[in-house]
């Protein structure tokens, strides 16, 4: 049993600590046949997309994959607990255009021993660096706007849960770790790596509707303006588009 309250996990991360229903269709990364599963995955997500490009599919489909990343870290900064997001202990549902994460057991990773880079290296090392590697190989989409669009993920919520910080111990504990998850040289928990793929800065803009928020832009666009349907277009955090642009239309998504 967890030692925290895990709903959060669940509704902003997609992390589920139950079994999925017995009619989902399941897939897993773990073993000889991980790339296969991926590309079965990537097929159906692009009908449910309506796309056709494997770029466009990829792009999107890792974007929507890395709330596991950023609810992981969160479970470790906020109470030091080491989720265990190892392949063979998680199963994914594609629910719609997002993926939901079921971890077979709630216990503590193994080996952790509150320990940063320990856990770094689990979540960076052992399960984004190879599934990076299998998606950039069955799309041809570059490993650093995979590795990019990771940070940004972590970076998004770290602005988020700062904001929501009730308390300067908290909030220091953020600072601290992402001071050292985003240190730009030999990253002692990604072997072989001379400089850190997650060590990104981005540009933000103040938000107008929240004070003491900001909207950050993403590194490269998701190519969701590619999809078909009047609802698609740029995304608010859009690099391509201008801040004019991106104001208007956040304030206009949230004007209903």
């Amino acid at each position: 049993m967890l030692p925290f309250d895990p709903n959060l996990l669940v509704s902003r991360h997609k992390l589920m600590f139950d079994a999925p229903d017995r009619a989902a269709t399941t897939y897993s990364f773990a073993g000889s046949d991980a790339a296969g599963q991926l590309s079965v995955l990537l097929d159906r997500f692009g009908e449910q997309l309506e796309s056709d490009d494997p770029g466009t599919t990829a792009r999107i489909f890792f974007k929507r994959y890395c709330p596991l990343f950023a609810g992981a870290v969160y479970a470790w900064i906020r109470h030091r607990y080491p989720l265990d997001v190892a392949f063979g202990n998680m199963r994914l549902v594609q629910s719609g255009a997002n993926m939901k994460f079921y971890l077979i057991s709630d216990a503590p990773a193994e080996g952790i021993d509150d320990n940063d880079e320990t856990y770094l290296r689990h979540l960076f090392h052992e399960h984004a660096a190879p599934l990076i590697s299998l998606v950039a190989a069955a799309s041809g989409v570059s490993r650093p706007a995979l590795w990019h669009t990771i940070a940004y993920a972590i970076s998004y919520w770290k602005h988020e849960w700062l904001y929501e910080s009730s308390s300067a111990e908290t909030s220091e504990r953020i600072e601290r770790w992402f001071q050292y998850a985003t240190a730009r040289a030999n990253p002692a928990w990604l072997p072989g790596k001379s400089a850190n793929p997650i060590a990104c800065e981005f540009r933000a803009v103040d938000d107008p509707l929240h004070e003491g928020r900001k909207i950050l832009i993403r590194k490269a666009c998701c190519l969701n303006y590619k999809l078909a349907g009047d609802d698609r277009g740029y995304c608010v955090t859009c690099p391509l588009i201008s801040d004019e642009r991106r104001l208007d239309q956040y304030l206009e998504s949230h004007a209903h």
